[in-house]
């Protein structure tokens, strides 16, 4: 497998991350989907625990998230998810840029995303959604996979 498959499949499996908890893709609330969901979820696509300190802070974006979402779950469950809910709620827009940037900013850099080509999505929303944010950010995907081409030659 070449450098170029293996950081698209990294890519790949960031963008069905959010796609499974998106709220384009019908799946309910984020303020609906229980902490023990949103961690196995993070483990299947994702696969490295976070190398970025827990946030010290809630954005103002993300304030009513928090506040509804421990009212739901408890303030453990929350606390075990903040990250994760800091970032699914940053990343709506399904912007892979923006999907990248905070990624590193909560969890570390993508060069740690699996590489392993994953399945799990249903293949109506890997047809009808998936497909359409990496039509809709083909440029920002190209922009990235060049990116991390460069990071591997400057680093070896």
């Amino acid at each position: 497998m070449s450098q170029i498959d293996v950081n698209l499949n990294k890519i790949m499996n960031l963008i069905r991350f959010n796609a499974n908890l998106s709220r384009y893709a019908d799946v309910g609330e984020l303020v609906r989907q229980s902490p023990d969901y949103i961690l196995e979820k993070y483990n299947h696509w994702i696969s490295f625990n976070p190398v970025i300190d827990e946030p010290i802070y809630t954005p103002d974006d993300c304030e009513q998230l928090i506040h509804q979402y421990s009212k739901i779950w408890g303030r453990f469950p929350t606390q075990k998810v903040t990250r994760h809910l800091f970032y699914l709620q940053q990343t709506n827009s399904m912007k892979l840029l923006n999907m990248v940037e905070k990624f590193e900013v909560y969890f570390g850099p993508i060069e740690l995303i699996s590489s392993e080509e994953k399945n799990g999505l249903h293949f109506i929303l890997e047809r009808d959604f998936v497909s359409k944010v990496v039509e809709y950010n083909e440029e920002a995907l190209t922009i990235i996979l060049r990116d991390l081409k460069l990071k591997k030659l400057v680093n070896n």
